[in-house]
């Protein structure tokens, strides 16, 4: 290699001197002229020089290569054969359709330092950038990717570009795919920490995710999910106080509510309550206990002035929660207790008792209760809460006691002369979550059956798009005219 570079000087050399004899002898060149040469000559001695990785031997390279990736980034590269150099946009070797345990390749770029690439032994490696990867990833894969990151990353990044990561079940199944439109993993120097930036798209919903782990005393981890589009944002922040014990903090913005959660984690047991939570303005607490390895919850949740009705409109938080299916587990069991109390105007009812009971794969509402102290109140029971051809249904018997029916005849503007004695309503109901439908049977009053044409005046309701409390008030003085009494 050395004689290579002297006889390239050396021809470099007779070559100006060539020209400089015969300008004496003809004409003088200009000091521009002077710098034009010299800059070309700069520029075809340094593409020379950035070529001269080609001249390596080929089986070095690719195990000095799978060495440099192992002891750098951790990274045991598989099937280095189609390897090829390129000095654009910098130096860097391409490798094709490689693999590592738990991803396929379709390029990494492998970008190397400049400094002297006479010595070959000390090539080091830039930066590495992987394009149009597939990372397969189980359940297994995610412990251990998240204890690798005990271990500081590199200072030098691995950026991911146009690749997949699909999340398989036991049966090799996939349940989940994230597309990344563009990552980066590395150390932080200043900062002190491993760092990993994500953008991409999950369900076709676009989000951001930025992980931030500290090695140092505090063991401190930092989690920060971002999707705009849905308004969410959700923050997640833990300490390691010893080998037994967690504490952290995690905040949940989404839909106009900010949901902050204090917790500690002991012995796979996590213990939590809310801190300065709101939603919709409507402050809330709650606490409870969760065991991880099987799930299992207690959740009890108080909300102050909230607007009862909001809790079921088509996309709350609980209804948008129950429709993505996550729930109907056979490995989740959850026992929820929401005590809400209303003081809003032109609502029904003003407080309620919410039992949400999961077992087995089963969602029910039974002996939930909603209460009116000028009315009454009304009580879910045989509930079922269920999926079936993506399609889902909630099937239940509703009872209603009128305590005062004066205020409730005042509270629908009921004339005195359609007036009636009504002590209780009972009736089986199934609402549709997808049409928002809903479908009335064995309607009973006071016990008693109701007429054909009542039953087809009920179905009016059917529609709940199309329900607000002035039709349904016209609608039940219409019943109620109806009923015989």
């Amino acid at each position: 290699m050395k004689q290579i570079v002297k006889n390239f000087n050396n021809l470099i050399k007779k070559t100006i001197f060539k020209l400089e004899n015969k300008t004496n002898n003809n004409f003088q060149v200009s000091t521009f002229n002077k710098y034009v040469i010299a800059i070309i000559s700069i520029l075809f001695i340094y593409i020379f020089y950035l070529l001269i990785p080609l001249l390596y031997d080929k089986n070095w390279l690719q195990n000095k290569i799978t060495e440099e990736l192992k002891n750098e980034f951790n990274i045991s590269l598989i099937n280095t054969s189609d390897i090829s150099y390129r000095i654009l946009p910098r130096p860097h070797f391409s490798i094709i359709n490689s693999t590592i345990s738990l991803a396929k390749f379709g390029i990494i770029n492998i970008y190397i330092n400049q400094n002297n690439f006479f010595n070959k032994n000390n090539l080091a490696i830039d930066e590495v950038i992987i394009h149009e990867a597939n990372f397969s990833l189980f359940k297994s894969d995610l412990k251990r990717l998240s204890a690798n990151t005990k271990n500081k990353f590199s200072t030098k990044k691995i950026k991911i570009n146009n690749s997949n990561i699909f999340f398989k079940d036991n049966l090799s199944e996939i349940t989940a795919i994230i597309k990344i439109s563009n990552a980066s993993i590395f150390f932080d120097e200043k900062k002190l920490l491993n760092l990993t930036d994500l953008k991409g798209q999950v369900f076709n919903i676009p989000f951001s995710l930025n992980y931030q782990r500290t090695l140092n005393s505090k063991k401190s981890k930092r989690i920060e999910i971002e999707a705009n589009d849905l308004g969410l944002k959700i923050i997640n922040e833990r300490f390691k106080l010893d080998e037994n014990l967690i504490t952290g903090t995690n905040s949940l913005s989404v839909l106009n509510s900010t949901i902050i959660t204090k917790y500690n984690v002991l012995d796979k047991i996590i213990e939590f309550k809310s801190s300065n939570s709101r939603m919709h303005n409507s402050k809330v607490n709650y606490n409870g206990r969760l065991g991880i390895n099987p799930f299992d919850l207690d959740l009890k949740i108080d909300l102050d002035n909230y607007k009862i009705s909001d809790l079921f409109i088509s996309n709350s938080i609980i209804n948008e929660f129950i429709k993505s299916g996550l729930l109907f587990n056979e490995n989740i069991s959850i026992n929820t207790l929401i005590n809400v109390n209303s003081k809003i105007r032109d609502e029904i009812f003003n407080d309620a008792n919410i039992k949400l009971k999961i077992l087995n794969g089963k969602i029910n509402f039974d002996n939930s209760i909603f209460i009116s102290d000028d009315i009454g109140s009304l009580e879910i029971s045989n509930s079922d809460l269920f999926l079936k051809s993506n399609k889902l249904t909630l099937a239940t018997n509703l009872s209603i006691d009128i305590k005062d029916i004066d205020k409730l005849f005042s509270f629908l503007n009921t004339s005195k002369n359609s007036r009636k004695d009504i002590k209780n309503i009972k009736l089986n109901v199934i609402y549709d979550f997808a049409t928002n439908q809903i479908e009335f049977k064995n309607i009973k009053i006071n016990d008693n059956e109701v007429s054909d044409q009542f039953k087809n005046i009920v179905e009016t309701f059917a529609d709940n798009n199309s329900n607000n409390l002035t039709r349904s008030r016209r609608i039940l003085n219409e019943l109620i005219g109806l009923y015989e009494g």
